[in-house]
């Protein structure tokens, strides 16, 4: 049959134990006080670091860098207890030695990162706590670990921009390289194409139209020439005539002028005559002879200048034809030229625009060099704490004292609830199905043998005596 206690039987059953519980209650408050005042005394110091916006803004220059410092708070307690860092403060402060020496690195890191407590403090400040047994050691490790923090991110932040600088570089140089060769590329094209190109398409038509006005001029000089060669042709017919017809008469009057030397004097008027009639016959043959061969020397030059036009002419032909011919390639060279020079702008176009990305990068660069050090300022640096937050030795005592009672409290329960012992009316009638006709309280004797009714193992009811207790 299950058995309950009152809080009236609980507080008689520890008055009757009372010397047990006394041992059991000062017992474990003196274990609990040897415990809690063996305790290592824990000591916390704490620093504030606030982390200043970038200057100036990205309206004004172009950040090369991929994050924002303001971005960095998203992640400062990842890389606050990041392996490089802490093994950097582990080995500065010489920090974990005993267990370095059993578990290594790994193992003191992973002590120190229960030690940490980092905080995010708004949109631009963190606050960064650690705890020691030494309070001298807190204070540096919470004041060493920002400024290492500090210092990786400048140093991470400065390498972005040189490597974001030095690959615009490379770029620039890639980019001025194969600009190089479009220039090349253009000038070669211009020069095996020259005179067919499409910038000098108005000079090859203004060049058409006038060699074909010069070819016209010709030809009308040409027709000249050979009318003027054709005069010349049918006026030999005549000079040769009147030369023919004078040396007839010339040799006529020789003649006459022999027979009459033969027949009168040298003075005489017939001879006389005839010798002057001569003189001017042959005179006339002379000019007539002097006239033709400047006809013929004429009839020369005007076809010595017929066939000058005539070459001439050829040679404006081949002008014409080769300028038409530039002409009908023009429109081929235009679309060749065109791509290449398309290439030569988007090449040239992403040039100046590396270039000028480059320029910003060492801007940024620069600035970057002179504002690190002012990205994280410490607003609040951590001091030697004046006394451990743990452990707090008077709640301490107070949960020992409180954990001692309650044992005392359970064991007297325990044993009381094993003991079958009837005490007192209500508890004998519970036992027994008979009803309770008379009690007899104690009567003088400090010490009065007890009986009560315990059923044996047939069933039947059989009287047990204890040293004490009220009932007989």
């Amino acid at each position: 049959m299950e058995r309950g206690m009152s809080v009236d039987q609980l507080f008689r059953a520890l008055w009757r134990r009372r010397v047990l519980a006394g041992v059991i209650l000062l017992g474990g408050f003196a274990v609990g006080a040897v415990v809690v005042m063996a305790l290592p005394e824990v000591y916390e110091a704490t620093s504030v670091v606030r982390v200043e916006p970038q200057r100036p803004g990205e309206e004004m220059v172009q950040r090369t860098v991929s994050d924002l410092l303001e971005q960095r708070m998203l992640t400062v307690r990842q890389e606050l207890l990041s392996r490089p860092i802490l093994q950097q403060v582990i080995e500065e402060q010489k920090l974990y030695p005993k267990l370095r020496e059993k578990g290594g690195m790994e193992a003191a890191i992973a002590r120190m990162r229960e030690d940490l407590s980092v905080r995010v403090e708004g949109e631009h400040a963190f606050e960064l706590s650690y705890r020691s047994h030494d309070p001298e050691v807190a204070a540096k490790v919470a004041n060493r670990l920002p400024a290492l923090y500090a210092a990786e991110a400048v140093r991470i932040r400065r390498e972005q921009a040189a490597r974001a600088e030095s690959l615009f570089g490379s770029e620039v140089e890639q980019l001025k390289g194969r600009l190089s060769e479009w220039e090349q590329a253009i000038a070669r094209f211009k020069v095996e194409h020259m005179g067919e190109l499409p910038e000098q398409l108005e000079s090859n038509m203004r060049g058409l139209e006038r060699v074909a006005a010069l070819r016209q001029t010709k030809s009308e000089e040409l027709r000249i020439a050979e009318a003027r060669r054709s005069d010349l042709a049918r006026s030999r017919l005549a000079a040769d005539s009147e030369a023919g017809r004078l040396k007839a008469a010339e040799d006529g009057l020789t003649q006459r002028l022999i027979g009459a030397q033969t027949s009168w004097t040298s003075d005489h008027p017939e001879v006389a005559r005839l010798d002057t009639e001569l003189k001017a016959t042959r005179t006339r043959r002379q000019q007539a002879e002097a006239g033709q061969t400047a006809e013929r020397l004429e009839r020369a030059r005007a076809a010595q200048l017929v066939e000058s036009i005539q070459r001439d002419i050829q040679a404006l032909e081949l002008q014409e034809r080769a300028y038409q011919e530039r002409l009908d390639r023009t429109p081929q060279w235009a679309h060749a030229l065109g791509v290449l020079q398309r290439d030569y702008e988007i090449t040239r176009t992403k040039y100046q625009s590396v270039v000028s990305r480059q320029v910003e990068a060492q801007i940024a660069q620069q600035l970057e060099l002179r504002s690190s050090e002012d990205m994280f300022r410490t607003v609040s640096p951590a001091g030697v704490p004046a006394g451990p937050i743990r452990p707090d030795r008077p709640a301490g005592l107070l949960l020992s004292l409180l954990l001692a009672l309650a044992l005392a409290v359970l064991v007297v329960v325990v044993l009381e609830l094993r003991d079958e012992s009837i005490r007192d009316p209500d508890e004998l009638r519970g036992q027994l199905p008979l009803p309770v006709l008379a009690v007899v309280p104690q009567l003088g004797a400090s010490r009065v043998e007890r009986r009560v009714l315990t059923p044996d193992r047939s069933g039947r009811n059989e009287l047990s005596g204890t040293p004490e207790g009220p009932l007989h």
